[in-house]
């Protein structure tokens, strides 16, 4: 059954559905659950084997709470056997398999680094890198600097592979960079000619950071069915500038078959309170109808200016830091100890290989 605005609002519909998706989490669950003590040793193994940062507290507390997820949702199967009850069962695991779901990337990320050490090789000599770090930030300031990817080390340390015209030749060359490239502290650590072989020669990417690291996100006022308020939820849970740019591209898109835009549809909106405001052949009508056009208006230049944005973060390939680590989800957040007691190991340099020109 449908309101008058065309939403579900049948309750068992939306109750079978719910079913549906815990039973086939459920049978996912049972297929990984031989493997869970070995996933989780190896995320232990991954933080041991990489330099200390301010992150691993949490990613410790992480992989506790996945683990005791993990056991939950175990002796809940064993206490429901196959074939007994399983849509309560199925229900009861819910709440820790959507934390496993949520974690899947940091586990594998954290398994990946004690087997990928960065590789050994020769660094660019001082003189080098501050010519070519002068030469980087000269091609940004005149947004010739082309990101390709972006990543975290193990010590939370940005690093960028970026493309630049190579000088005085109609080619380019790829560099690899340290720190916030828009920041006059941003150096270069290495220079090659393919971009396949800078990401070879940078260290294992350690798992990106969450937006609300206290799980202390806004509910956005309307039900997560509508466009708008699930678009929220998809940014408020990105962990990619490309991810962010995609949500802002369903607000503005005005494509030719298909449903228009949000900012579209605000404008048809607005048109249309103008014309029913003006329908009235009142002086009041009039000048609310004149309001309402202006306002109109005004959504042209937001649609402009957000479409802007929008490529802006797309051509940023950025992700979030892996200091805004997510809080767990079952385990209670120990307090953090206070700044000064707590070291953070200097950042050893990363292994780049100065290519040479061919």
């Amino acid at each position: 059954m449908r309101n008058r605005h065309g939403d579900i609002g049948d309750g068992q519909a939306v109750q079978a559905a719910e079913a549906d998706r815990n039973r086939e989490l459920a049978g996912l669950f049972v297929g990984l659950r031989p493997h869970l003590t070995t996933l989780i040793a190896h995320a232990r193994a991954g933080v041991e084997a990489i330099p200390p940062a301010r992150h691993h507290g949490r990613w410790h507390l992480l992989i506790s709470d996945l683990a005791h997820a993990a056991e939950v949702a175990e002796q809940i199967l064993d206490e429901h056997p196959d074939g007994r009850d399983t849509t309560t069962r199925d229900a009861q695991l819910w709440p820790y398999l959507q934390t496993w779901g949520e974690h899947d990337q940091l586990l594998r990320d954290l398994a990946l680094q004690p087997a990928n050490p960065p590789p050994p090789g020769p660094r660019l000599t001082g003189e080098e890198q501050k010519w070519w770090t002068t030469r980087a930030r000269a091609a940004r300031s005149r947004d010739l600097l082309q990101p390709q990817e972006s990543r975290y080390d193990a010590t939370g340390r940005q690093l960028t592979v970026a493309l630049i015209p190579y000088p005085d030749e109609d080619e380019e060359v790829v560099l690899i960079l340290a720190g916030d490239i828009d920041s006059p502290h941003m150096q270069v650590l290495g220079c090659y000619d393919t971009d396949d072989e800078a990401i070879r020669d940078l260290p294992p990417a350690v798992p990106p950071g969450v937006l609300f690291p206290d799980g202390q996100a806004p509910v956005p006022t309307a039900p997560t069915r509508l466009p708008l308020a699930q678009l929220t939820r998809d940014v408020i849970d990105a962990q990619h500038s490309g991810d962010v740019a995609e949500a802002i591209s369903y607000v503005t898109d005005r494509p030719p078959h298909a449903p228009a835009g949000h900012i579209a549809q605000l404008t048809e909106f607005l048109d249309t309170c103008a014309t029913w405001a003006a329908a009235l052949d009142t002086r009041a009508g009039h000048e609310i109808a004149v309001r309402l056009r202006m306002l109109s208006a005004q959504t042209g230049h937001l649609l402009q200016d957000l479409t802007h944005v929008g490529e802006q973060l797309e051509e940023a390939v950025a992700v979030l830091p892996p200091h805004r680590t997510p809080s767990p989800r079952h385990l209670p957040t120990p307090r953090p100890p206070a700044l000064a007691t707590t070291p953070v190991a200097a950042a050893p340099p990363v292994s780049t290989t100065s290519a040479h020109r061919r």
